[in-house]
């Protein structure tokens, strides 16, 4: 009898089951609620659980009714699974699942959404971390959502959802927890972000006492100074982590976005570019000629010298002054020099031709006049600088080039100016403004970002509680000619696995800090930022 065929038949029988099983995986799901202990998040087993992943934008800022179907699919789970990555900070908008027109009616397709996302996330591996980023009452980061803290029915609307979206998914271990508001700004005061967020949270718990709560600092509060918890809300819960966001600098990582007002924003590191976390103004070169009353063409003008011997004097930024003009006055092509003790030259500090008045803020004390960009009107080109109006002290000062000072060195600012209808009596110079702090200051660095970070590992210690950067990102710009963006991220993870911090990166799908740009369609390798992709592998792998 031949018996190769039942043989072929039975290895056939065996491949095919094989290929079968490979083919038909089980979800790569959780087995058990993540909790809070102390200052970590534990797993079922009481082991730590190291959450690091990205954000997915989700398009929210489209304020579309529609769940975004182009944002990312299944196809982006297995990504972020290939890159290391375990978790997901999922923005939320609030018109995904209900309309302003029929509050309290929740749309089925906002909760299919949800639903296809949990499936992936289970099939990957990958957590959720729900978070509100547009809720009623308006987008909060640009301060632009005063109504949810003004109007009480956009909170019950609020306090509504979060409770629905409890209820719905409080057995769901592929969420780990929830985000109640993203960067919220109070109109008032941070009170009203306490008595918020301490509402959201008892009525999630109601429902809800598994999962994770994620409470974030206003990121500033309107008219009043940051707290000295860092803008944290006093709430109370046992399961619960303290959650901040990280773009310093500022100038930097979001710089050449026309959006952000910034301009060009240099590179990562720069030991040139002084950093620190405050200071004060402490005075000033007063006594620099002013320009004549009238009108007046371009003229150079020279400062005095001034010789630094008081020991409070730390810093300097260069400052246009129009006190009382009334009329118009034009500067340009400004320059700080700096002198040894004994009148040698040193350098030139500063060397700035006015054609764009990126990093230029205007105060008045009266707040009479305006600042600002002309382009008609130049030293030796057609850009300036101008101030306009003003009828009592103002100036137009720059922080975003502050430099050092040496005690015992001197130092003067030149540049030229242009009047038009100046009032008699104005005083209207080019002027250094010095200044004082009690803090450190660094150059542009890791040792300054981890200065920055320290103060919230700190005070989350000492509450007993864990930490999460919820977002941190740099810019397109960053990573292009040089700018450093890549070392900028690694510092940052690198700072962030040091102290024990939870994070997730800003953002996977966007065309400003994706990993993945073209907004509208779905990721494509093509359109990817692959040194970061890549970086990010290498690091978390």
């Amino acid at each position: 009898m031949n018996c190769r065929p039942a043989i072929l038949f039975f290895f056939s029988v065996v491949l095919l089951a094989a290929c079968k099983k490979k083919i038909a995986e089980p979800p790569v799901a959780v087995d058990s609620f993540l909790k809070v202990s102390g200052t970590k998040i534990i797993d079922g087993n009481n082991q730590p659980v190291r959450l690091q992943g990205v954000a997915f934008g989700n398009e929210v800022w489209s304020n579309s009714p529609l769940p975004p179907y182009t944002h990312h699919s299944e196809a982006d789970y297995s990504r972020l699974k290939a890159m290391g990555m375990n978790v997901i900070r999922f923005y939320l908008n609030y018109k995904t699942f209900e309309d302003d027109a029929t509050p309290y009616q929740y749309k089925q397709t906002g909760w299919e959404w949800i639903n296809q996302n949990i499936t992936w996330a289970k099939k990957y591996g990958i957590y959720l971390i729900l978070n509100m980023h547009a809720p009623q009452g308006g987008y909060q980061s640009q301060g632009t959502g005063d109504a949810l803290w003004n109007d009480i029915e956009n909170q019950n609307r609020l306090t509504a959802l979060w409770e629905t979206i409890a209820e719905k998914y409080k057995d769901e271990k592929q969420i780990i927890g929830y985000g109640p508001v993203n960067e919220p700004v109070p109109a008032n005061n941070i009170s009203q972000w306490q008595q918020l967020a301490q509402r959201i949270i008892n009525e999630i718990r109601a429902v809800d006492k598994k999962h994770i709560l994620f409470i974030e600092k206003a990121i500033w509060v309107k008219g009043q100074a940051e707290t000295a918890d860092y803008n944290f809300p006093a709430v109370t819960d046992n399961n619960m982590a303290y959650e901040f966001h990280f773009y310093d600098p500022h100038l930097y990582t979001h710089q050449l976005f026309s959006w952000a007002g910034t301009g060009e924003g240099g590179k990562y590191p720069d030991e040139s570019v002084l950093s620190y976390t405050s200071s004060q103004w402490y005075t000033a070169t007063f006594n620099n000629p002013s320009i004549g009353s009238g009108t007046n063409n371009w003229q150079y003008f020279e400062g005095v010298r001034y010789p630094v011997s008081d020991v409070n004097i730390k810093m300097a930024v260069p400052a246009l002054v129009a006190a009382g003009a009334t009329g118009k006055v034009y500067f340009d092509n400004i320059e700080i020099k700096e002198y040894d003790a004994s009148g040698n030259f040193v350098q030139t500090i500063l060397q700035m031709n006015l054609n764009t008045n990126s990093g230029w803020s205007f105060w008045s004390r009266n707040g009479s006049g305006t600042g600002g960009i002309s382009t008609t009107t130049g030293y030796g080109d057609n850009g300036s600088i101008f101030i306009e109006g003003p009828t009592d002290d103002c100036n137009y000062s720059n922080y975003s080039r502050v430099f050092r000072i040496r005690q015992g060195y001197q130092y003067q600012i030149n540049g030229s100016m242009k009047g038009e209808n100046i009032a008699a009596g104005a005083n209207c110079k080019l002027r250094i403004d010095f200044l004082k702090t009690d803090d450190p200051i660094f150059g542009r660095n890791k040792q300054y970002l981890e200065f920055l970070v320290k103060r919230y590992t700190d005070w989350a210690d000492a509450k007993g509680k864990p930490l999460y950067m919820g977002e941190f990102g740099a810019g397109y710009h960053c990573f292009q000619n040089g700018k450093g963006g890549l070392q900028w991220v690694a510092d940052m993870i690198d700072i962030a696995n040091a102290n024990n911090i939870y994070f997730t990166y800003h953002a996977y799908h966007e065309d400003s800090f994706g990993l993945y740009y073209g907004y509208g369609t779905l990721p494509d390798p093509i359109q990817a930022n692959q040194p970061l992709i890549d970086l990010f592998t290498q690091k978390l792998k």
